[in-house]
Formats: structure tokens, C-alpha cells, sequence
């Protein structure tokens, strides 16, 4: 608003200078006077500097639009740059709320990971107790599922006995019950062959991984065959077993009767024990004699 003000009064300036300039012309021309020189060059010195200020105004003009258009420009600058702070303001913040989000994530994150850790002991810590509750009962399991295992030894072959033994480690033997029949090889009667042998015998009671002690084999002949004599052949089996042990065990024997004699336990039908005759119990004697897994009667210390 100003500048028209201004533009204004240039303007007014001009027309009362041209007033002036054109009354004095005039008047000099009324009374047939020519303008002196100096009247000219003070005229053109106003017009130029009517034109130097109309110059300077314009410049100024121009100076203070400039100026404007800087400041406005600066506060639009301004403006923007306050914007971005304050958007980097935001954007911090925002970052400070995320660190913060991301460090009660990483704390709920390690109290989970801990949790997970613990209860993973927990766990290892259970299946370890399992396992050693099932091995527990593994072994409670085995030792009442297990059976006592009799087993025999034969010895002092000048006087025949027996040592009854239970290889259990837990149960013990109860009534068990061995009786041994004897062919006399020497003595053939036709087609057959004297028998020797004991009645069925019990003992009570064995212990656990322990023995009943040696006990003679009271030898006698069946009715009506002769009784063996010293250094006859006696070829035939031991029969030992309990009401609960793990297996009824057979033993067969051989023994030159108060001499010598060797035993090994039967795998099953070895030999056809009651088919034997004169014929054939040679053949099945010598087979016997070459088994490798034959034990000799200990003889009793002198």
C-alpha cells in the first residue's frame, strides 16, 4: 500500500514540476524572453534526478519485494525445517518407544527362554526319575518274576554223591526232588541191563546262591538185578528239579562204579535211554566218552 503512496507522490511532483516548467516557458514567451542556459541545465538536472529517483524508487521497489520474497521464503524454510525437527522429534520418540518395546521384548524373551530352561531341567530332572523308577521296577520286577535255577555236581566217584546247588540270586529252591538210574553195561541180563539207582530224594530247602552239601548217592539195584561191584561200567542219567525252578535239568553219567566217572548235562534226548540193549549201547557209551563238555568226578582229598 505504501508503494502507491510513494508512486503517487513522485507522480504529483512530476506534474507540478511540468506545471511550473510550462507556466515559466510561457511566460517568458509573453514577454518575447528566451529561457537562459542555465534554466535548461537545471531543468534537465531535475528531470535526471526525477529520473534517478523514480530509478532508485523502482530499485528499492524491487529491494524490498526481494526482500520479501527472501523472508517469506525463510519462513517457509523455516516452517519446513521446524516440521522436519519436529518430525525427527516424532521419529525419535518413536524410536525411544520402539527401543523400549524391543528391550521389554527382549526381557520378556529371556524370562521365557529361562522359563523354557527351567522347565526343561524340569523335565530331564523327571525322566531321569523315570527312569530310574523303571529301572526299580525293572529289578523289583525281575526278582519277582525270577525262578530259582537247581543245578548239580557229582563227586567222589569211590563213594558217589551229590551236591545240589541254586544258582538264583533271589528266590530260593524249595522240595526239590533228584533221583539217578544207572544201566549195569557189564552185567547185560538178554536183552536187558541191570538197573542202579536211587529213590526219588527231596530236600527241603536252599538258599539263594548257595548249596546243599554233598550227600551219598545211596545206590541199590532194582528187585531182582545183582548189585553193581567195583570198577563195573554204569551208564545212565540224573534227574533233578523243584515245583518252581526255571527248568527241570537231566544229567548223564558214566562211571566205573568206586573208581572213576564223568557227567555232562543233556540237550535234550541225547541218547534213547530206555532202547539201549547189548546191540548198541557200546556205540552210544564211546559217543558219550568223546563229548567235550564231559566234568570228572572230583575225588575226595586224601
Amino acid at each position: 500500500m505504501i508503494w502507491w503512496f510513494v508512486y503517487g507522490a513522485i507522480g504529483l511532483g512530476l506534474v507540478a514540476f511540468m506545471f511550473f516548467f510550462v507556466g515559466r516557458i510561457r511566460s517568458n514567451l509573453a514577454s518575447g524572453q528566451r529561457l537562459p542556459l542555465s534554466d535548461y541545465v537545471a531543468v534537465v538536472g531535475a528531470a535526471l534526478n526525477i529520473v534517478f529517483l523514480v530509478i532508485a524508487v523502482i530499485s528499492l521497489r524491487v529491494a524490498v519485494t526481494t526482500y520479501d520474497d527472501a523472508k517469506r521464503s525463510g519462513d517457509e524454510q523455516t516452517k519446513v525445517l521446524q516440521a522436519s525437527r519436529d518430525a525427527l522429534a516424532g521419529v525419535a520418540q518413536s524410536l525411544d518407544k520402539q527401543e523400549n518395546t524391543l528391550e521389554k521384548s527382549r526381557q520378556a524373551l529371556d524370562s521365557s527362554v529361562k522359563s523354557a530352561i527351567a522347565q526343561q531341567d524340569l523335565l530331564f530332572q523327571g525322566v531321569a526319575n523315570s527312569r530310574q523308577q523303571l529301572r526299580l521296577l525293572k529289578e523289583q520286577w525281575a526278582r519277582e518274576l525270577e525262578q530259582p535255577d537247581i543245578q548239580a555236581a557229582l563227586v567222589y566217584p569211590q563213594s558217589p554223591s551229590i551236591i545240589v546247588r541254586n544258582a538264583s540270586k533271589v528266590k530260593p529252591i524249595r522240595t526239590a526232588l533228584y533221583q539217578i538210574i544207572l544201566f549195569n553195561v557189564d552185567k547185560p541180563q538178554g536183552k536187558r541191563f541191570p538197573i542202579v539207582e536211587t529213590t526219588a530224594t527231596t530236600v527241603d530247602f536252599i538258599p539263594p546262591e548257595d548249596q546243599y552239601l554233598p550227600a551219598q548217592l545211596a545206590l541199590i539195584p532194582a528187585p531182582g538185578d545183582p548189585p553193581p561191584v567195583k570198577g563195573d561200567r554204569l551208564f545212565g542219567y540224573l534227574s533233578i528239579s523243584c515245583a518252581d525252578c526255571k527248568k527241570h535239568r537231566a544229567y548223564w553219567v558214566f562211571m566205573r562204579y568206586q573208581e572213576e566217572g564223568w557227567y555232562c548235562e543233556g540237550k535234550g534226548p541225547d541218547y534213547p535211554f530206555w532202547q539201549l540193549g547189548p546191540d548198541n549201547i557200546e556205540g552210544y557209551v564211546s559217543e558219550f566218552l568223546r563229548r567235550p563238555d564231559l566234568t570228572k568226578m572230583p575225588k575226595p582229598l586224601e
